[in-house]
C-alpha cells in the first residue's frame, strides 16, 4: 500500500470515533463526584469499552498539562485528568453502536471490542507479574493494538464483507486477509491513526512489528494474539506456538500460564453481556496445548496462497529506478512492499547487520504483523553457515526441494526453528562494498511453492535497491567502489 492509498484510508477513518457499546452507559451509570469515585476503579470500567477508552485518552491528552511533563499514558491518568464530568462528556459525545452499523457488522465489532478488552486485561496482569512500573500503560497499548481493524469494522466499505468472511477462518492471519480483500495494511492504518490522534508512544511502538524484540511491546503483541484465540474459544492450533513464547516471556511453565489465562477469562466473562451474543470464553486446558505440541502446531496446508500483482511490481521497479528516493529507509520500504505485493511473498524481512555483535537483527518487515516470535529472531554470523557465506558479498540463495536435503543443515538453527517452512529466498544487501544486511522472504507454507519467476522478481528488486542505495551513498560523499561482477544466485 503506497502513501496515497494510506492517505485515502486515513481520510475515511480519521474523522470518526469508535462507537459506544450499548451497555456501557449502564455500566457507568452509578458514577458520582470525583471525591466519591475511585479513579482506578473508573478506569477499569472504561476499559470494558474500547471506543469510550479512546475518547477518554484523546480528551485527556488535549488538556493543557499543568502537572504532567509528558503525555497521559494510561486510563488511570486520563480519568484523573478529566474527572467524572469529563467522562460524562465523553459518554454524551460518543455515537451509539446501534446507530452506526448493520446487525452483521455490529456482531463483528462486538467481537473485536471483546478482543481489545481481553488483551488489555491480560497485558496488565502480565505487567504486574513482571513488575512493570506502569501496568496500565501496557494495558492501554493492548486495548488499542488492533485500532486499524476496529476502525475498519466501523467504516462502511464494499470490501469489508470479504475481509470479515476470510477472518472467520482461524487459520487466516489478518494481514493475509488484508492482502486478498483490502490491499491495505491495517497495522499501518492503526499506526497512522495513533499518530493523527496523538495517542501515547507505547501504543504506536507496539504497532511496529520490529519492536517485538523489546519486552513491553512483546507482551502487548502476545496479549493481543492470545485474546484473539480466547474470544475464538481456544480453537486455533497456532495458539500452541504462541503459548511457548508466553512461557518464555513470563519464565513460567504451561500450567502456570494456563491458570493465569483462565483467571483473566473468568473475570472477562463477568461482563460478557456488553458484547452482544458473544459466547463465554471457556477455560483452557494445559493438556490440550501439550497434545498440540506433540501433534504439530498448525496445519501445513494453507487456506490460500498470495497471488503476485504485476502493477505493484512495476510500480516498485519504477520507484527504485526513479532516483528520487531520499534515504535508506525509503528504499527499504519500497523494496519490501514490492516483494510482498508485487512478487506475492507472504513474509519479507530486512535484517540489518550489527557489526559490533556480528549478527543480523530484523528491523523492517512486511507480512509478519501478527508473528512476534518470527519478528524477534536474531541470527549470529559466527561459524560458516549459509548466511555467513551470503554476507561476504552480494549474493542470492533459493532453498528449494532440489537442494533442501543437502542445504537444510547449513541454514542456521535459529532460522530453522522459527520459519516453519523448508523453502525461502535470501539475498545479502550491499551498497557497493558496504554490507547492510540480509533480505529474507518466504510464502509461509511449503504448499505455496516458490518458483523461478518469483526468484527473478526477488533478485531484480533487490538489485535495483542495491543500485539506489549505492547512489545515495555516493551523493552523501561516501563514494564506495561499485561492484562490477553481477549479483549471483547460490544454488
Amino acid at each position: 500500500m503506497d502513501k496515497r492509498q494510506l492517505d485515502e484510508w486515513l481520510g475515511a477513518f480519521g474523522g470518526q470515533d469508535l462507537p459506544l457499546l450499548p451497555g456501557t452507559a449502564l455500566l457507568l451509570g452509578d458514577l458520582e463526584s470525583d471525591a466519591l469515585s475511585s479513579m482506578r476503579l473508573v478506569a477499569r470500567l472504561i476499559q470494558w469499552d474500547v471506543g469510550l477508552a479512546l475518547n477518554v485518552i484523546r480528551m485527556a491528552n488535549a488538556v493543557p498539562h499543568r502537572h504532567f511533563r509528558t503525555e497521559v499514558v494510561s486510563l488511570d491518568e486520563a480519568t484523573m485528568m478529566i474527572g467524572i464530568q469529563g467522562i460524562h462528556r465523553c459518554l454524551e459525545k460518543s455515537r451509539p453502536l446501534d446507530q452506526l452499523l448493520d446487525p452483521a457488522a455490529r456482531e463483528r465489532y462486538f467481537q473485536l471490542a471483546a478482543q481489545a478488552t481481553y488483551a488489555a486485561m491480560l497485558a496488565e496482569s502480565w505487567g504486574t507479574l513482571r513488575n512493570d512500573m506502569v501496568p496500565g500503560e501496557v494495558a492501554l497499548a493492548a486495548l488499542l493494538f488492533n485500532l486499524g481493524e476496529l476502525a475498519l469494522a466501523v467504516h462502511q466499505e464494499r470490501r469489508i464483507a470479504r475481509y470479515l468472511s476470510l477472518m472467520e477462518n482461524t487459520e487466516v492471519l489478518p494481514h493475509e486477509a488484508e492482502y486478498v480483500a483490502l490491499n491495505l495494511s491495517l497495522k499501518a492504518v492503526g499506526h497512522r491513526l495513533a499518530g493523527l490522534w496523538k495517542l501515547p508512544d507505547l501504543v504506536r511502538h507496539c504497532m511496529c512489528p520490529s519492536n517485538a524484540r523489546h519486552p513491553r511491546p512483546l507482551g502487548v503483541m502476545l496479549a493481543a494474539k492470545l485474546a484473539r484465540h480466547a474470544i475464538g474459544g481456544w480453537c486455533c492450533p497456532v495458539q500452541a506456538r504462541d503459548l511457548r513464547l508466553v512461557m518464555e516471556y513470563l519464565d513460567a511453565d504451561i500450567e502456570s500460564v494456563v491458570e493465569q489465562l483462565n483467571r483473566v477469562s473468568r473475570e472477562f466473562n463477568l461482563n460478557l453481556n456488553l458484547y452482544g451474543d458473544l459466547p463465554a470464553v471457556p477455560d483452557l486446558e494445559a493438556e490440550l496445548i501439550r497434545d498440540q505440541w506433540i501433534s504439530g502446531i498448525s496445519s501445513q496446508r494453507p487456506v490460500f496462497c498470495l497471488a503476485p500483482r504485476r502493477d505493484s511490481l512495476d510500480q516498485a521497479e519504477a520507484t527504485l529506478q526513479s532516483g528520487k528516493l531520499g534515504d535508506e529507509g525509503e528504499v527499504l520500504d519500497v523494496l519490501l512492499a514490492g516483494l510482498h505485493q508485487g512478487v506475492g511473498l507472504n513474509r519479507v524481512v530486512f535484517a540489518r547487520l550489527d557489526e559490533a555483535e556480528n549478527q543480523l537483527v530484523p528491523v523492517s518487515m512486511v507480512g509478519t504483523d501478527y508473528e512476534p516470535d518470527f519478528n524477534r529472531m536474531t541470527i549470529d554470523l559466527y561459524g560458516r553457515h549459509l548466511l555467513t557465506v551470503l554476507m561476504k558479498r552480494p549474493a542470492s540463495f533459493w532453498l528449494n526441494p532440489g537442494n533442501v536435503d543437502e542445504m537444510w543443515y547449513q541454514v542456521p538453527q535459529s532460522l530453522r526453528d522459527i520459519i516453519g517452512v523448508r523453502a525461502f529466498f535470501a539475498h545479502s544487501l550491499f551498497a557497493g562494498d558496504r554490507p547492510l544486511g540480509l533480505v529474507y522472504a518466504d510464502r509461509r507454507f511449503d504448499d505455496c511453492a516458490l518458483d523461478k519467476k518469483a526468484l527473478s522478481g526477488f533478485n531484480r528488486l533487490v538489485a535495483l535497491a542495491q543500485a539506489e542505495l549505492l547512489r545515495l551513498d555516493q551523493e552523501a560523499g561516501a563514494k564506495p567502489r561499485p561492484r562490477v561482477e553481477p549479483i549471483r544466485t547460490l544454488r
